[in-house]
């Protein structure tokens, strides 16, 4: 074991230390980026990316690029049927109106839903030909109706942010509310919405001109490129913004972290449960060193001093365990420590900003988090079950491990290879049992289990049972 702390302090702390010397969060993958200086950059906004949370992360970075290195404008090229609504209008409030570059929408084919208010959140909207927009009313995840007075406070929110930021783009809300709104008839020239209907626009559509001024899209652009041109921009150096290697491993990282918790604290226990370094101590490694790499370079707020504080916990633990037993501080502030430290290197840094500016509440900025350390706990808890029940009859372990049984009739105690076993041994408990902690049996100190009840130290005790996983004991009565 102390070996296992020494590789996950070095392998973990190196990694996010190397890390942390980088300019900023999200530095490493940079060096395989060009730099937007002067250059149009493209953000395709696909079918599938408003419903994917990671996708979020990678358009607020860009944005962020966008007027850190001070781009010539921005284009959304959209074709998406919709998506998250909260996501969206967060990219809406918090990005895209903090732009300090020109910003577009060319609706390419569809901007339906969450697509339209990204849309109307641009300087200047073009459509390609046959395209459309609109549609944009709330709907549930799972496509069950929502209660009616649900539904009017969380349109009513929408509405409030859409028009803000409409009508800060020179956009005609009352066109983007006839796309949000079933309840309400709607007239804008020619174009008419009936009552129980959503408004969805056509290219032709949305140029037409309505009180002096296109309905809701300045022209029809056939390519990006005939955008540009009839922007003046014709000649403009073009790149598309794309996740780098390391942010799509990163990204990918982000959507197994449950995993990763689980897989690591189960090598953990099968490394505490077997002599010397072995299987367990190297899969822990490894599954730790990516759950924490992975996050840092996935924009979260894991870093060398998350890392140090979980390595630091797993210490206070085993300390707790090995030479303080029975205390119980030192080893609930090592829980304390790791639960923390895997927690919030999971918080996404936008969220975390977002919630230090008040944007969000906490609960919001942790809840995803939370989630998933709370299905790496469960299923690390089911995992040691299995461990313990069935770890001692896999054959390639039964070398480390030691099943004991009972030859029937014989009162003999013996392994499964004739060495014989501890079952029966009487001893002396050396710390209380809460219902873990030490005895001593024929002069060897044990780290034992009781049955089910406390035990005080200086307690008589039997071995009931071994099976490789834990020894079990029971207080027995005292001899004179």
């Amino acid at each position: 074991m102390k070996l296992l702390l020494v590789l996950l302090l070095s392998l973990v702390t190196t990694l996010t230390a190397a890390a942390a010397d980088k300019p900023s969060p999200n530095a490493l993958g940079k060096s395989e980026e060009e730099s937007y200086e002067g250059k149009v950059v493209v953000i395709k906004v696909g079918e599938s990316d408003l419903i994917n949370r990671q996708a979020f992360k990678f358009f607020r970075r860009t944005l962020e690029r966008v007027n850190e290195e001070k781009a010539k404008a921005v284009i959304f090229e959209l074709n998406t049927p919709g998506g998250l609504a909260h996501e969206t209008t967060d990219l809406m409030m918090k990005d895209m109106s903090s732009l300090k570059v020109p910003s577009y929408a060319f609706v390419n084919i569809e901007a339906s839903s969450a697509g339209a208010f990204i849309a109307v959140a641009t300087d200047t909207i073009y459509m390609a030909p046959l395209s459309t927009i609109g549609s944009a009313a709330v709907v549930s995840g799972t496509g069950e109706e929502i209660e009616a007075t649900m539904r009017a406070k969380i349109e009513g929110k929408l509405k409030s942010v859409v028009r803000n930021v409409a009508e800060t783009k020179g956009h005609n809300f009352e066109v983007v509310e006839a796309m949000m709104i079933v309840d309400k008839e709607s007239e804008f020239g020619d174009v008419k919405v009936g009552k129980g209907e959503l408004l969805n626009l056509t290219a032709a559509q949305a140029t037409t001109v309505f009180e002096g001024k296109p309905l809701l899209a300045k022209g029809i652009a056939t390519s990006v490129e005939d955008l540009l041109i009839q922007e003046g921009m014709e000649g403009a150096e073009v790149v598309v913004a794309a996740m780098t290697g390391f942010e799509k491993f990163a990204y990918w990282i982000g959507t197994v972290g449950a995993v990763l918790i689980l897989i690591g604290l189960g090598a953990g226990y099968l490394e505490m449960k077997t002599p010397g370094f072995g299987v367990g101590a190297i899969i822990a490694i490894v599954a730790f060193s990516t759950f924490f790499f992975g996050n840092y370079v996935a924009g979260n707020l894991a870093g060398y001093e998350t890392a140090a504080i979980f390595v630091v916990g797993i210490i206070f633990i085993l300390l707790d365990i090995f030479l303080f037993p029975g205390t119980f501080v030192l080893g609930l502030t090592g829980v304390a420590m790791v639960l923390g430290s895997l927690l919030f290197s999971m918080v996404d840094r936008f969220s975390w900003q977002d919630w230090g500016d008040g944007d969000i509440g906490l609960w919001k900025a942790i809840s995803g988090p939370s989630t998933a350390l709370a299905i790496g706990l469960l299923g690390s808890i089911v995992l040691f079950a299995l461990l313990m029940r069935f770890l001692p009859n896999v054959g390639f372990l039964n070398r480390y491990l030691l099943p004991a049984a009972v030859e029937g009739g014989t009162g003999k105690l013996a392994d499964e290879r004739g060495v014989e076993s501890r079952v029966g041994w009487t001893g002396v408990a050396s710390t209380d049992l809460r219902p873990s902690g030490k005895a001593v049996f024929q002069e060897k100190t044990l780290d034992v289990t009781a049955e089910n009840h406390f035990v005080a130290a200086g307690a008589p005790l039997r071995i009931m049972s071994e099976d490789g996983m834990r020894i079990v004991v029971k207080e027995i009565d005292p001899v004179a």
